[in-house]
């Protein structure tokens, strides 16, 4: 896992977010791709009122306070580079994801808008893994690594991607539920014959709501681990054309660590 990509929109959190991934690329001797889409928001003042475009002021504000926030993490990092581009970040995104090793999106706000479908389109139109990166930068990310195991080509997937992460890692630890029935003993296994080491353990139960999973997990994982490697958790084929399942939008939605998805 060598290459990483993420958009940045001149918010008061790409610092943190540029900061986040910056730890994530030093920990796998990784690239950085900051880029800076300057796309104009449509802005209506009320339901009545006319629907126009954010000034070409507000652009130029949002691009510098963007490029101001990666001088200030990244200036005196060679392995990271920045790019302020025309093109919107849906289409950034379909254009580039599939060269990349993994897109870096920051934790969604909300349940639709442009970072919805920003995430939505990393997901399931790029091939590659989404890093999600939550509202407060860590200090370490991948030396306590917790993957999520329910025996799913998703999480089959997220496991794959994340092999250059597991073999850096100090500890892994495969989490399972309990209402899953799964035996962890296979992934131990697979991930032996990559000379990595992990320990399993249970979480959650039968009751739990599709909501309740996606809490169970992030505590389960953050109790112990800096980063949460899963598969878009409880998807079937139906569920991935609709898009995220509710457990996988509470963990995209919530998570106070980095978390590795895959579809």
């Amino acid at each position: 896992m060598k290459r990483m990509i993420i958009s940045v929109d001149g918010s008061d959190n790409d610092r943190d977010s540029i900061s986040c991934d910056a730890t994530f690329c030093r920990r796998v001797d990784g690239r950085l791709s900051v880029v800076h889409p300057r796309e104009q928001t449509l802005i209506a003042t009320s339901p009545d009122a006319p629907v126009f475009f954010e000034s070409d002021q507000n652009l130029a504000e949002r691009e510098a306070v963007a490029k101001a926030a990666f001088d200030d993490v990244c200036g005196d990092l060679s392995f990271a580079k920045w790019e302020s581009t025309d093109t919107q970040i849906t289409e950034l995104i379909r254009d580039r994801g599939m060269l990349y090793d993994a897109i870096i999106i920051e934790r969604v706000s909300s349940e639709r808008g442009p970072e919805v479908l920003a995430l939505n389109t990393a997901l399931f139109e790029s091939g590659a893994p989404v890093l999600v990166a939550p509202p407060v930068a860590p200090a370490v990310i991948g030396k306590s690594v917790a993957v999520v195991w329910n025996r799913t080509i998703q999480s089959a997937r997220a496991v794959r991607s994340a092999l250059p992460i597991l073999a850096r890692a100090d500890e892994v630890e495969i989490l399972v539920n309990r209402a899953d029935g799964v035996d962890p003993v296979e992934l131990q296994a697979y991930l032996e014959c990559h000379g990595i080491v992990a320990s399993a353990r249970t979480f959650g139960g039968a009751k739990l709501t599709a909501r309740g999973r996606g809490q169970a997990i992030i505590a389960a994982a953050s109790a112990s681990a800096d980063l949460l490697v899963m598969g878009a958790y409880g998807e079937n084929r139906l569920s991935v054309l609709l898009g995220l399942g509710r457990a996988t939008q509470k963990i995209v939605s919530a998570t106070p660590i980095p978390a590795l998805i895959q579809t």
